[in-house]
């Protein structure tokens, strides 16, 4: 799941209800994304910190604002964003069955096993899920490490590389 567009699209729909909203200070701030590959992204990005490193540092901190924005209304209005995850759930799911079918149709099968499973024994299912939720939390907070990572040494001035430290 793409942790930016789930932002994105909880500011949009928060923003309707006058919450908050999403915009881009500066038209040059709003990054063209369609048809990109997130690598080509990233070496865009990079390049614009290291000759605008002043500018990076404060779009970082207009997004950590806007994602601290984000998750206290998420707490406040949770099933909201539950709503705005699934609805992006389902987005992504029909843009892969529609690039993909084969693929769509064994995590159909899947499911509907994991379904006749879950029937059978609820409770091994229920620790399978708690297992799977575990895994999926380590995995998504070493990815936003490594993004911070990444991002961090985009914002400082002299740094080639976000290997590097």
């Amino acid at each position: 799941m793409n942790v930016r567009y789930l932002i994105v699209a909880a500011c949009i729909s928060l923003g309707s209800s006058g919450m908050i909203t999403a915009q881009a200070a500066d038209p040059a701030d709003a990054i063209q994304t369609s048809g990109r590959h997130r690598g080509e992204m990233r070496e865009e990005m990079k390049k614009h910190c290291e000759a605008n490193p002043q500018k990076c540092a404060e779009m970082k901190e207009r997004m950590k604002k806007e994602h601290e924005e984000v998750r206290a209304a998420c707490e406040k209005e949770p099933a909201r964003c539950k709503e705005i995850r699934q609805e992006h759930r389902e987005k992504m799911h029909e843009k892969l069955c529609a690039e993909n079918p084969e693929q769509c149709a064994k995590m159909k099968a899947r499911h509907e096993a994991m379904q006749k499973q879950c029937a059978a024994d609820p409770k091994a299912c229920e620790a399978k899920k708690a297992e799977f939720r575990e895994k999926m939390k380590e995995r998504m907070e070493q990815r936003r490490e490594q993004h911070m990572e990444s991002h961090e040494s985009m914002v400082k001035p002299g740094s080639t590389s976000p290997d590097k430290k």
